[in-house]
This record gives structure tokens, C-alpha cells and sequence, in this order.
């Protein structure tokens, strides 16, 4: 994780380094963040909502652990932050196929699930490949998570009729890139304090849009979800 300590000269919180205290902080108010999104999820049943759960969930364990690791450089803690980010794609990638069948979907999501448990345990039989997993890890958020489901919810958003619909996955979407693609882009580079500002900003544009939506669809009954 050397690589990615290039913004060293910062001050010390709760002796820890400014940008692991960040990235710690962030896992536990992407927490909270799932927390609010967890009524809606369960009254709407809606898969959008549903995605960003499972996003704000596998990314407030990955952001923490990954605290973890760069405050104690222990390895352990980075594996678990990988394999959130792993699972959690499983789970993500089932958005893009909503409009396929039910038993079609789960049936991808096996595999696919299958397939990054697989992946992880290669990563992790030997102490070289293990060193590596954590900017794979990164990258694979990128392209995964961030260019192919956000990119998906964001494309999928522009043809939606229902204009807080629309918001809500335009929202979503946009949360969604802003952490996989900017913040980890930010991560890649060793530029810490850019990536955790951009991370903290990712829930707060999905937790804003989803309260605008759900405001003004309370104020207009007669609007579908």
C-alpha cells in the first residue's frame, strides 16, 4: 500500500494519518448511508434502490478495512476489503440484467459469484499475488462497478418517463462513478485526500436525490414510482 501513502504530510487524528482517519470515517457514513436507504429499499422493492444498498454497503466495508490495513499493515485487513468489493459486484452486476428473467439473473449471479471467489482465492495462495490484490482490487471497482453498473444505471436513467425516477437514477448512477471511477482513479495515483473527498461526496449525491424524489413523489400522489 506504499504506493498509495504519496500525501504523507498531514496532521495526525486519533493517531492515525489524516487519510486513513478519512477513509475509516467514510466506511462508517456509508453505513449510516445504507441505513436511510434500507426503509425505501424494502417499501419499493425497486432494483435501483436495491443496487445502491448493496453499494453502499460493500463500500463502507471496503473503505474502512482498507483504513485499516494502511493504519496497521496488516494484509488481513485488505483482503476483507477486497472481497466486499468482489461480492459486491456480484450483486451490482445483477442491475444491468433486470431485464432478463429471474432465474436467468440468478443464475448469472452465481457464476459471476463463483468467479470472483475463485479470483480471490488465486489472489491470496501466495504472499506475491496477495501483495497485488488491493490495486487489482482498485481497478476492478473502476471498470466493474463504476464503468460498466454505473455507467448502466446512468444510461438506463436517460430513457426513464417518470421524472423522479429519472432523478433517482440519475443520482444513483452518478454516486456510483463518482466513487468507483473518480475516487479510486484519485486512490490509484496516490492522490488519498482527493480520493476521500470524492468518496464522502459519492453517498451524499445518492442519499440527496433519493430525499429531492421522495419528497416531491409524497407531494404529487399520483406519480408512479
Amino acid at each position: 500500500m506504499e504506493h498509495m501513502m504519496m500525501e504523507s504530510n498531514v496532521p495526525m487524528v486519533f493517531g492515525m494519518m489524516f487519510e486513513v482517519f478519512l477513509m475509516m470515517a467514510a466506511g462508517v457514513f456509508y453505513i449510516l448511508c445504507a441505513a436511510y436507504v434500507w426503509k425505501p429499499m424494502r417499501q419499493e422493492k425497486n432494483e435501483l434502490i436495491g443496487a445502491l444498498f448493496v453499494f453502499l454497503i460493500y463500500q463502507a466495508i471496503s473503505m474502512f478495512f482498507m483504513g485499516l490495513e494502511m493504519h496497521t499493515m496488516n494484509m488481513v485487513y485488505s483482503n476483507i476489503a477486497g472481497l466486499a468489493v468482489f461480492v459486491g459486484s456480484a450483486y451490482m452486476l445483477k442491475f444491468p440484467l433486470s431485464s432478463l428473467s429471474e432465474r436467468t439473473r440468478k443464475t448469472v449471479f452465481r457464476v459471476v459469484l463463483m468467479m470472483v471467489v475463485a479470483l480471490f482465492i488465486w489472489f491470496i495462495k501466495t504472499k506475491e499475488r496477495e501483495i497485488q490484490l488491493m490495486h487489482f482490487t482498485l481497478w476492478y471497482d473502476l471498470v466493474v462497478n463504476g464503468l460498466i453498473v454505473g455507467g448502466f444505471i446512468i444510461f438506463k436513467a436517460i430513457g426513464i418517463a417518470n421524472r423522479w425516477q429519472k432523478i433517482k437514477a440519475l443520482g444513483g448512477g452518478s454516486g456510483v462513478v463518482t466513487c468507483c471511477v473518480i475516487a479510486n482513479g484519485a486512490m490509484i495515483t496516490g492522490a488519498m485526500i482527493t480520493s476521500s473527498i470524492f468518496g464522502f461526496l459519492a453517498p451524499v449525491i445518492i442519499i440527496s436525490t433519493l430525499m429531492y424524489a421522495r419528497k416531491k413523489q409524497r407531494e404529487a400522489p399520483s406519480a408512479t414510482i
